[in-house]
């Protein structure tokens, strides 16, 4: 066990630790409890333990602490409640320093409180300048394509949109208005209303697709044209209105996913539910409500093949819910996998724990609120032991390449021998991108094929043979790649 106390000598550390009350607690047992006064500093001496937080949700870490690390020391120095809880993530020891204890010893060996104090402020500092890091990268870091100006107005060739398509667009609204007399005087079937505006809608989207391929230079200024004009009926359907303000991130799959899960469609006005029937149709909504299906399919063959007792190790990036993971565990014969689910939304991480500890399968899971942005920069540090399979089904549609690599390199560092790494980005051939990007404004990351290919050869991955499929729609692409025995990144450079 290697001290955090930098500034002890080994005889300070020795005498510290004679006058320590060693405790033992059990997985999950609670070791310091939030909101409390504590009246002793502890020291991790064996086992990991994790820090939660009660806004982050029962069973979500946002820390872990190994041996060697202190904690309670702000709420001993500073005589207030405790602003985490920490809990034992497996079987731990942890030695206990009374505040008489540590008062008696501080005040009668030479020179042990000046280098005790002058430890914890080392301490403290080193957290400040690492706050101060991740607080100056995030706002930095403050859009998911920063090369996509999402200003709509000044944009080049906005008194140059096409005849065609000011005609298709004005055919488009007459169109919705004729349905929607038609509906108010009950002179259609619903039926019959549906096939004319799914008709409509998508004849709109194919013209803007066109004007866009012969005219690629003002492509902004012909999607903020079709924004403006068909805002107001696209804002009818409650999917349109919800997803047009989502958060813009990672976070925002789950959010949509959840959205998509709803049963029946909804929206205001005669022409809302109809509007909503048909966003939801569209081959992006129905891939993302689909998606999840390659990861349980590779769980699933990945353990026939998993020969140890001890449950196979996943680890889930930009996990959001978990919704895949989740469902696995609802089935009649569960996979005997151990799966830890990374996002920075405590709000999913916190709904997916309260499921897994409703229906007894908390032990399954490890939850952990972090940052992948701030992983990719390395300013975070994710601590799980060698995994199975680590795999991401959405990370990559926000992230740059220099981030993307960085978080491969990252996987293949904590892959075992023979792991594989999944991971989802949207197809560039995605039928609906132009309606996602210049109408609902998800500005997203698009990758080919061979983008996908390119970067993992500049990964750790290098060579390494990969298979790419596209889902059932053409909307996402997964790139899976195994880990070899042989290190390559060795042969590599020897």
């Amino acid at each position: 066990m290697n001290s955090k106390l930098k500034y002890l000598t080994a005889e300070d550390y020795n005498i510290l630790l004679e006058k320590a009350q060693v405790a033992t607690y059990q997985q999950r047992e609670t070791i310091l409890k939030e909101g409390r006064l504590s009246g002793a500093i502890y020291l991790v001496r064996k086992g990991i333990v994790r820090v939660e937080r009660a806004a982050s949700g029962r069973d979500v870490a946002i820390a872990f602490l190994e041996p060697g690390d202190i904690f309670g020391e702000m709420s001993f120095l500073e005589s207030v409640p405790t602003s985490a809880a920490v809990v034992a993530q497996e079987e731990v020891e942890v030695c206990v320093l009374s505040e008489q204890n540590l008062y008696s010893l501080l005040t009668s060996v030479p020179g042990l409180s000046d280098r005790f104090y002058q430890s914890l402020a080392h301490n403290l500092s080193n957290r400040l300048q690492q706050t101060t890091a991740l607080v100056a990268h995030l706002m930095r870091r403050t859009q998911v394509a920063p090369e996509y100006d999402i200003q709509r107005t000044g944009q080049i060739g906005q008194d140059a949109i096409p005849p065609e398509l000011i005609g298709e667009t004005e055919l488009f609204k007459e169109n919705l208005q004729t349905i929607e007399q038609a509906i108010r005087g009950k002179n259609i079937s619903e039926p019959d209303a549906q096939e004319q505006i799914n008709k409509a809608c998508n004849m709109l989207i194919s013209s803007l697709r066109e004007q866009i391929i012969c005219e690629p230079k003002i492509q902004k200024a012909i999607g903020t044209y079709i924004f403006r004009e068909t805002f107001p009926f696209y804002m009818l359907s409650s999917f349109f209105d919800r997803a047009f303000r989502k958060p813009g991130n990672y976070s925002s799959d789950s959010y949509i996913i959840g959205l998509l899960s709803q049963n029946e469609p909804e929206g205001d006005g005669y022409l809302g539910i109809y509007l909503d029937r048909w966003i939801r149709n569209l081959p992006t909504c129905l891939a993302l409500k689909n998606r999840g299906g390659i990861i349980t399919q590779t769980i699933k063959q990945l353990q026939e093949t998993w020969t140890s007792d001890y449950p196979m190790p996943i680890t889930s990036l930009a996990s959001g819910a978990a919704s895949e993971i989740l469902d696995l565990y609802f089935q009649t014969a569960p996979p005997n996998a151990h799966v830890t689910c990374v996002d920075f939304n405590h709000q999913d991480l916190a709904a997916a724990a309260n499921v897994a500890h409703k229906w007894g399968f908390r032990d399954r899971l490890t939850f952990i609120q972090d940052n992948l942005f701030l992983l990719a920069e390395g300013y975070s540090h994710i601590d799980i032991p060698p995994q199975q399979m680590i795999y991401s089904v959405s990370m990559a549609n926000y992230l740059s390449d220099r981030e993307l690599i960085r978080i491969m390199d990252w996987i293949y560092d904590r892959l075992l021998p023979n792991g594989t790494i999944i991971l989802g980005n949207f197809h560039a051939a995605n039928p609906d991108r132009l309606l996602l990007e210049h109408i609902l404004e998800w500005h997203s990351i698009y990758r080919s094929a061979e983008d996908l290919e390119k970067l993992f050869s500049r990964s750790k991955f290098r060579s390494l043979p990969v298979t790419i499929q596209s889902d059932e729609f053409g909307v996402e692409l997964y790139i899976v790649c195994t880990k070899a025995w042989q290190d390559n990144e060795r042969e590599t450079t020897s």
